[in-house]
């Protein structure tokens, strides 16, 4: 997960408003970027660059939309913002040639995946928010 999007969960759990969404978003992108990490290794697909480590599916990806997806659930406007931001990332990282553009493309799918079992299976955190 990017610097910018763990200010923006550090941020929705800070607020009482946001909060419910701010751990929904917590919990989908780590769990996202988990099993991205491990169906990576698994995987072992290079990358288009010199990194030695696998790229398939892309965790970056996976972790930012799952936080996009997470807080749209919550806050449609917030969501589509983290969305746009989620998508402009992802093709940086392939214009970078860190990813191909399957590696974003799957890591978005494994990604919103996540974070709709997420918000559908976890409690709406009502005990905490």
């Amino acid at each position: 997960m990017s610097p910018s999007f763990r200010v923006v969960v550090a941020v929705l759990i800070a607020r009482r408003s946001t909060r419910t969404a701010g751990l929904t978003a917590l919990a989908a992108s780590v769990t996202s970027a988990l099993i991205a990490k491990a169906l990576r290794d698994r995987l072992r697909r290079p990358r288009p660059g010199a990194r030695a480590e696998g790229g398939f599916p892309s965790r970056h990806s996976a972790a930012s939309v799952a936080i996009a997806v997470a807080v749209a659930s919550q806050h449609r406007r917030a969501g589509q913002a983290l969305g746009g931001a989620a998508i402009f990332g992802m093709a940086a990282r392939v214009a970078a040639a860190e990813h191909e553009p399957a590696d974003v493309i799957a890591g978005a799918a494994l990604g919103w995946a996540i974070a709709t079992t997420v918000a559908c299976a976890l409690p709406r955190w009502s005990s905490i928010a």
